[in-house]
């Protein structure tokens, strides 16, 4: 049976659409306001990423929000949920970091 292995990629500016909505629907601390200049993941846990926000006119420097692997995810899903692009529920999801972007890796298995 064939699978499917797709990759989703957003910018940083719809990354943190993502998360501050997901915050919003589940009423917790919203990240502070500002632009994604970095994520990374931590050096020790492969399930915290470091999301990296900068905002020059309020704050400087940077500041350092850790949000999991599942939170990313499903921030992530809920914002193509918004645009409209269709996630099988089904199948595997996971989070991968790149220089520019993230991307929401979506595999479904063909067994």
């Amino acid at each position: 049976m064939p699978s499917e292995d797709r990759r989703i990629m957003f910018t940083f500016d719809e990354a943190y659409k993502a998360i501050f909505s997901l915050c919003i629907q589940k009423n917790i601390k919203k990240p502070p306001a500002g632009v994604i200049v970095k994520i990374d993941k931590d050096a020790e846990d492969e399930n915290i990423i470091y999301i990296y926000v900068t905002n020059e006119t309020e704050w400087k420097g940077q500041r350092k929000i850790e949000y999991s692997r599942d939170f990313m995810a499903a921030s992530l899903m809920l914002f193509c949920r918004g645009c409209g692009i269709p996630i099988p529920r089904m199948a595997r999801k996971s989070v991968v970091l790149g220089q520019k972007n993230i991307i929401l890796r979506v595999e479904i298995s063909g067994d």
